[in-house]
């Protein structure tokens, strides 16, 4: 599963770490906390992680290239 975070989207509320701390970590920057991947996971808790962000900062894609979260438009 590819992962990006997007920090424009990214408030740092930390619910991605709660669903999995594993794989993320969030770190200071000069505009505030921001989520980082620092490992991978199981595709089922990195899916529940991206649901539970509240921007939908993060978005997933299988090893296929489709992407699995946010559901693409259309």
């Amino acid at each position: 599963m590819r992962v990006m975070i997007d920090w424009d989207l990214c408030i740092g509320a930390g619910l991605c770490l709660a669903e999995s701390p594993a794989a993320f970590e969030l770190v200071e920057t000069a505009e505030g906390p921001r989520a980082i991947l620092r490992a991978p996971d199981d595709d089922g808790r990195l899916e529940a992680a991206a649901r539970r962000c509240p921007t939908m900062a993060i978005r997933l894609w299988d090893a296929s290239g489709q992407q699995r979260y946010p559901p693409p438009a259309g």
